[in-house]
């Protein structure tokens, strides 16, 4: 059986997991960055991709590291909101992936000045709607989850191979709240896609609960392929702590803990899955905080002291 990531959270008692909002700091600007500055242990190399309706243009950051290929190619790790994950990864970090089997880094964000486009996400991040328009509470259109994961696959995916050696039986994808519920919905409907899946503080209200219909389908396969999915919230969404009012039906749509019970229903049923929860963090720092130990796992690196597992 292949190697599964990450994060037991060091034997933290899980309780029932509140609504993680998708509610990104869209002002933030995305500075100069590891891949402006350069590293000793990456090389670093842009790519401009616009989708298929010619309505959003993608950011991608290809990060190969210096040290020569393994014989089977780079592990690899596909980072949804690439320019905000890019600003959490510093030379350090890099530093002690070269320590280990150092993974070729593909962030994939899109053109402007900002970490997150609001208005691209929310459509490329949710899945699409059989009942009804694809509209989040701020009114932001969505559905656009099975497009953007097929251009990923079907064009991205190729452009980074023809440069650099990666090995496809040890590819992560990554994503935070609406990421984290696009990378959701990859493992339920398209689980050879990639090796390891995880999904941080994923939005599972959206859609009124929409994602958590792909889990019947996916049990129902006669044969899944061998994949490892995570799911990780921090403690203080847990327990409500510094999180807005719940203003719109759609956050108080699913069951408090309902990224827990789509765990145990999963793994009742065989799955490769795991669930953490990340002490002391809010839904906006579990950005960072399952990052870096994702990227950490994928390159064999241990952990240092207070990091999780």
């Amino acid at each position: 059986m292949r190697r599964a990531l990450l994060i037991a959270v060091c034997g933290v008692a899980v309780l029932a997991a509140a609504p993680a909002l998708a509610q990104p700091a869209a002002a933030a600007r995305v500075d100069r960055t590891i891949a402006d500055v350069g590293s000793a242990y990456y090389g670093f190399e842009r790519l401009s991709v616009t989708s298929e309706d010619g309505a959003r243009v993608y950011r991608v950051w290809i990060a190969t590291p210096k040290r020569p290929a393994p014989p089977g190619g780079y592990p690899v790790a596909w980072l949804l909101d690439g320019d905000a994950a890019l600003t959490r990864i510093d030379e350090g970090l890099l530093a002690r992936l070269d320590g280990g089997d150092p993974p070729v880094i593909v962030t994939i964000g899109y053109e402007g000045d900002r970490q997150f486009d609001v208005l691209a996400r929310a459509f490329d991040y949710t899945p699409p709607l059989s009942d009804g328009p694809a509209l989040d509470p701020a009114g932001r259109p969505g559905g656009g989850a099975d497009a953007f994961l097929t251009l990923l696959q079907d064009r991205i995916a190729p452009e980074v191979a023809r440069r650099v050696a990666v090995d496809p039986a040890r590819s992560l994808i990554w994503g935070h709240s609406y990421g984290g519920l696009c990378v959701l919905h990859a493992a339920l409907t398209r689980p050879d896609a990639y090796h390891a899946f995880v999904a941080a503080s994923p939005s599972l209200w959206w859609g009124y609960g929409a994602v958590l219909k792909d889990a019947p389908p996916f049990l129902a396969r006669s044969s899944r392929p061998d994949l490892a999915l995570t799911l990780l919230v921090g403690e203080d969404e847990v327990r409500g702590r510094g999180s807005r009012p719940h203003t719109h039906p759609m956050w108080t749509s699913v069951p408090a803990g309902a990224t827990h019970d789509l765990a145990d229903q999963l793994a009742g049923a065989g799955v490769d899955v795991r669930f953490g929860e990340l002490p002391g963090q809010g839904h906006g720092g579990m950005l960072a905080a399952s990052l870096i130990p994702t990227l950490l796992s994928l390159a064999g690196v241990a952990p240092a002291p207070g990091e999780p597992l």
